[in-house]
């Protein structure tokens, strides 16, 4: 047995355990514990566990707040642990290769903590205050950070709008969270001047870096969410065309080169009716996709007819693919969350429940809890500390 490693077919069998049984060999002895620990035995525990331990992290709320109470549901949406952030009020921001960023929930404000967090080892950190722009006396001065969903605050002649993302650098294996404050001056209800604020976190520099590109557009008021895909943030946003009419579009960033890139909606989604359909981002077949749902007319039956398009690459370019379309009537679906773990379309029933849908067999899984689900992310178990 090597003095860094155990031997192979030991080697192999401990990377197989959940993090729970590892924590707890930890204290058999302090070999055990130098061995777990082993930077090395964590990257390959974790590499393992993108491809085996996918589950789902499912919060709970009560009331307009979402608690601090957490549960780790297999595929099946069983629940095989109950997990607790010590800070309650908190809300997901994204979830990705075992950690999870989460921000503190104060509404109508764009200025407030962030955490990283691993709900399987328990252990977090508190991400520091950034530098925020000061749109009226041009100066810096410090805040905490701001939300990934559109939050409007009047600040004094200026109406701002903030949206964050969390993903992974693999050129410089980091952690990284994207923040843009996006501000507009109000002037006789009019918006004319706009101003851009964009920094970058890395977690393993712990520190703030500001970067200098504008960016010529907003998040899209109906849309709430950031994914990560290949190293880039990608999320729904508003951008003003030079007719003066205002598209919907996507927006990614990639951490890596630190550049913006801009996809138009499939075509057919700007030649119809807006009314009653809203455009939501996700990931899936490990590509980026939209979920187009249709509310009825009396808008009482939550999701109606929705549709999922997918980008795919074919010879260097890229477009889009109108997948399949469900009707989701019957199944009393009000809310999009995203897609699961196996491709299914992931949302929260009129009774705040989690469910999974399977547009391919028609199979609904239902999570087993009385609890009202304030949002579902797909997790991977791993040792990767934050």
């Amino acid at each position: 047995m090597s003095k860094s490693l155990p031997a192979k077919s030991m080697l192999e069998t401990l990377l197989k355990l959940p993090v729970k049984t590892l924590t707890r060999f930890k204290c058999v002895s302090k070999q055990w514990h130098s061995v777990i620990s082993n930077p090395t035995f964590v990257a390959l525990h974790a590499k393992l566990s993108e491809s085996t331990n996918k589950c789902y992290l499912v919060q709970y709320k009560e009331g307009n707040y979402s608690e601090n109470n957490f549960s780790l549901c297999n595929s099946n949406l069983v629940q095989f642990d109950e997990v607790k952030f010590p800070i309650n009020s908190t809300q997901i921001v994204s979830s990705c290769s075992g950690l999870v960023c989460l921000l503190l929930n104060t509404f109508y404000s764009c200025h407030f903590p962030m955490f990283v967090w691993n709900p399987s080892t328990r252990k977090y950190k508190k991400i520091p205050s950034h530098k925020s722009f000061d749109w009226e006396k041009e100066q810096y001065r410090s805040s905490a950070t701001a939300s990934f969903i559109w939050e409007k605050e009047m600040k004094g002649s200026f109406a701002t709008f903030a949206i964050t993302g969390f993903g992974y650098d693999h050129r410089t294996s980091d952690f990284k969270i994207l923040l843009i404050v996006h501000a507009r001056e109000v002037a006789s209800e009019q918006f004319r001047r706009e101003y851009s604020d964009i920094q970058v976190y890395s977690l393993k520099n712990n520190c703030w870096r500001r970067i200098q590109p504008n960016v010529p557009c907003i998040p899209c008021l109906s849309s709430n969410s950031t994914v990560h895909l290949n190293g880039a943030v990608h999320w729904m946003a508003i951008r003003k065309e030079s007719d003066g009419t205002n598209k919907d579009i996507i927006v990614s960033f990639n951490f890596g080169d630190e550049t913006f890139r801009y996809r138009k909606l499939p075509d057919c989604l700007y030649n119809t009716d807006h009314i009653h359909r809203e455009r939501s981002i996700g990931i899936l077949e490990k590509s980026i996709a939209l979920f187009v749902s249709c509310h009825s007319e009396d808008n009482t039956a939550g999701l109606g007819i929705c549709t999922v398009y997918v980008m795919k690459e074919n010879i260097g370019a890229e477009h889009w693919i109108n997948l399949f379309t469900v009707d989701l009537r019957a199944q009393f679906a009000w809310q999009y969350l995203g897609f699961g773990a196996n491709d299914e379309v992931m949302l929260r029933n009129d009774d705040g429940e989690l469910v999974l849908y399977d547009h391919k067999t028609q199979e609904v899984v239902q999570c087993e809890s009385s609890n009202w689900v304030a949002n579902a992310v797909i997790y991977t178990e791993n040792l990767v500390s934050p």
